[in-house]
């Protein structure tokens, strides 16, 4: 029986890289033999929080092994990109033309890993890529590319906005590219601190992705210091930091402004206070994005073929599979200078 690697984790940050039986695709799936796969805050909040063993890796490139026998799209060999929730095209939102809010999402999460040497999917849940514009740890960028660009769609700014963005993270750093090139005016990215490596070194990237001030909450009176750029206060936040950062959001948002909303935390941290009366009285929009199904991944392949949006900027590290403790740790260490963080299989 041919085996394969699958790495799971649990709190406090426990690893087991398992070896699995490699399955056979059903009729209408196809396995996928993984090149690469990133690192995703959403893992090492399941290694900080999950009680029980969860998969990992979520950020899917990979090659067609073998296709099921009723799949006719697919041959051995192609360059694919794994989605990891897909609408089923079927149920009334589907039908209605709002695939965003499928009731019958598919997903592999659950009990598969992108963390492993193989993958075993439906067939509609991979699309192709062009390997010789894209290497698989730059490919594997585009599934939190896709993120950035729903948070975007959700918060829609107009030309010419002032536009906040919480969190330099990949996502923070992808969606503040994204508004300089939508036409945002001026970009605020505000990170905690710029104290530690990495937090230095994240708001160095932002510049380098276009914002036009970098900010950090530990180190700068980031009310006062966007309130005296734009009095009225800006027309977009984009929120890709926890949850706490909210009521920072609201108040320097302008009357009508609209915060966009993908930042997430488990524990104590999810549930936060604000002045609800001050926030309806300016007619604030709170938007929340989520981005799943996974959408936009065609856009999201070409700005990075055409390096719009540039892969190897924003990727700080790459490892190997069997080093995967020393990559997890890598990222979740503030006193490393990281980014994005991508294994290779």
């Amino acid at each position: 029986m041919k085996t394969m690697r699958s790495l799971w984790g649990k709190a406090p940050f426990q690893f087991e890289l398992r070896e699995l039986p490699v399955p056979d695709p059903a009729p209408d799936e196809v396995l996928v033999r993984v090149t690469a796969c990133g690192i995703c805050g959403t893992d090492l909040h399941f290694l900080r929080h999950n009680a029980e063993w969860t998969p990992l890796g979520h950020e899917v490139v990979g090659v067609i092994a073998a296709t099921g026998a009723r799949v006719e799209r697919w041959r051995e060999g192609d360059a694919v990109i794994v989605e990891n929730h897909t609408a089923c095209g079927v149920c009334a939102p589907c039908k209605n033309g709002r695939s965003l809010y499928c009731q019958n999402l598919t997903s592999y999460m659950d009990d598969r890993a992108g963390f492993a040497d193989y993958l075993r999917v439906r067939q509609d849940m991979v699309q192709s890529y062009d390997a010789q514009a894209l290497a698989p740890q730059q490919a594997a960028l585009a599934e939190p590319l896709t993120v950035a660009l729903d948070l975007l769609q959700r918060a829609d700014p107009d030309l010419n906005d002032e536009v906040v963005v919480f969190g330099p993270g990949p996502i923070g750093l992808m969606v503040t590219r994204l508004a300089k090139l939508r036409g945002a005016r001026r970009v605020f990215l505000v990170g905690s601190t710029r104290s530690t490596p990495r937090g230095q070194y994240r708001l160095q990237l932002g510049l380098q992705m276009g914002a036009d001030v970098v900010l950090s909450q530990a180190e700068d009176d980031v009310v006062a210091v966007i309130k005296g750029a734009v009095p009225q206060g800006v027309q977009r936040v984009l929120v890709t930091a926890p949850p706490r950062t909210l009521p920072l959001a609201f108040e320097i948002a302008c009357f009508g402004g609209i915060i966009g909303l993908i930042g997430i935390e488990f524990g104590a941290g999810a549930a936060v206070t604000f002045d609800v009366n001050a926030f309806h009285f300016k007619k604030l929009q709170l938007r929340a994005s989520h981005a799943i199904p996974n959408h936009y991944f065609p856009i999201a392949l070409d700005l990075l073929a055409r390096r719009v949006v540039d892969a190897d900027l924003l990727r700080s590290h790459t490892f190997p599979l069997d080093d995967f403790e020393r990559a997890f740790r890598t990222l979740a260490d503030s006193q490393q200078a990281t980014a994005k963080v991508v294994l290779t299989m």
